[in-house]
């Protein structure tokens, strides 16, 4: 009886690891980041279907230190600090309060969404790239997204094998009234300083 017991406790126990998916598993991972660690520049380009894309430089300090410049159109820099938001309409000389923000809350709302979306991961898929002569990890899957609207999408992160460094993320999203396509490209920025209103 307890070899019978034995027997099926391993085979429930080998079952579930060959179900495991390590290239789903490092999708998880890397989709539930909620930024990479460190002071980062972004060139982010959005396309709607149907419409020119629209190109935006965004720096990240922290989750409470962040500027984002619209570049293609031109348009207000928007800055988020010390649970604050700003706009500047004359390139950062200036800043007016929009409004407050509660940032670790936010924070917190996101990783709870993010948790949520997190199960509805599927039809992962790894590789590799050569990307501007350095061969990358690339990590795709289809993921839903309930907030605000359902959106079915494709993520695909293009990682740096040395220290697992996001270089580029590709967002291709469906909406029942929409599709666009996001491209980021990432650097990391060390002794990034951004603006610090009063």
């Amino acid at each position: 009886m307890r070899q019978i017991l034995a027997a099926t406790l391993f085979l429930g126990v080998t079952g579930q690891a060959a179900l495991a998916d390590p290239c789903q598993d490092k999708f998880t991972e890397l989709y539930l980041q909620l930024d990479q660690g460190m002071p980062t520049k972004t060139i982010a380009t959005t396309a709607f279907k149907g419409a020119p894309p629209s190109t935006n430089e965004f720096l990240h300090v922290s989750q409470d230190h962040y500027m984002t410049v619209p570049t293609s159109p031109a348009g207000p820099w928007v800055l988020g600090y010390n649970n604050v938001l700003y706009q500047s309409g004359d390139e950062g000389k200036t800043w007016q309060k929009v409004r407050e923000m509660e940032t670790g809350q936010n924070a917190d709302k996101a990783r709870a969404d993010k948790l949520t979306n997190a199960e509805t991961i599927r039809s992962a898929a790894c590789g590799e790239e050569d990307l501007g002569g350095e061969t990358v990890d690339v990590v795709a899957a289809d993921i839903t997204v309930s907030q605000g609207m359902v959106t079915e999408n494709r993520y695909t992160y293009w990682v740096r094998r040395g220290d697992g460094f996001i270089v580029k993320a590709v967002y291709d999203t469906t909406a029942p009234s929409f599709e666009m396509t996001t491209t980021q490209v990432i650097e990391k920025a060390p002794g990034l300083t951004l603006p610090a209103p009063e």
